[in-house]
């Protein structure tokens, strides 16, 4: 039998914040700064000529898990209390936030169950099974993050995590 997730409302570390300033950005970075990979920023002659000016492109597929991502779930996991934090996290995704969630909830030794679509990519899946995370399927996309979806028995108690509560 697969546990299903039980979701919360967001904690004051997973809730949508304000835009950051300059401090709580430089703050966001320091927190995550041993769990991330630093990727490189290039450049290309041929677009910069295209567009009329330079371009910069930041090599997120180079991170871990394969995408920016990973940047915002290791902040809200490392931003939780101690005692939500035991409790696990929690998000709906079909793919790279799910997975993103799953590692730095491995990192901190923590649990991660994500909430997927029925017809979500195999090789999503198991992503988010590779990375420790727990999948528990969904009949369709959820309407509203903060909620669980029909269907998937979720209870009180987890922290819910999504992509737009995770910047930092």
């Amino acid at each position: 039998m697969v546990e299903t997730p039980a979701v919360a409302e967001p904690s004051a570390a997973l809730a949508a914040p304000e835009v950051p300033d300059a401090a709580a950005v430089r703050a966001a970075a320091e927190r995550i700064a041993p769990w991330i990979r630093r990727t490189p920023v290039l450049g290309a002659a041929a677009l910069d000529a295209a567009a009329g000016g330079r371009l910069f492109f930041k090599c997120e597929p180079f991170q871990r898990t394969g995408s920016f991502k990973f940047r915002g779930a290791s902040n809200a996991v490392l931003s939780l209390p101690e005692e939500e934090a035991r409790r696990g996290v929690v998000t709906h995704s079909s793919g790279n936030h799910g997975a993103a969630l799953a590692l730095a909830a491995r990192e901190r030794g923590i649990p991660a169950w994500v909430v997927m679509p029925e017809g979500a990519p195999a090789v999503k899946r198991a992503a988010v099974e590779g990375y420790g995370g727990r999948v528990v399927f969904c009949p369709s996309p959820p309407r509203r993050a903060s909620r669980a979806p029909p269907g998937s028995s979720a209870r009180p108690g987890r922290c819910s995590s999504t992509p737009t509560t995770t910047r930092g």
